[in-house]
């Protein structure tokens, strides 16, 4: 017997790389494109991006 689905499930899916803002923001565009294409039952989607600095980089 199939269990029913957890609406308050999370999936995560995490992409490392260096990005400048405007590959972020492309990137963000196309993520929520596919989503509306490819995954329109879901109505909660949150894209956080974050800068981390690495040790030896200068400015």
């Amino acid at each position: 017997m199939a269990r029913p689905t957890d609406r308050r499930e999370v999936h995560r899916i995490e992409l490392v790389g260096e990005l400048d803002a405007h590959d972020v923001e492309a990137l963000q565009l196309e993520l929520r494109r596919l989503l509306r294409r490819h995954a329109p039952m879901l109505r909660q989607v949150r894209i956080e991006t974050r800068t981390v600095r690495r040790k030896g980089r200068s400015a």
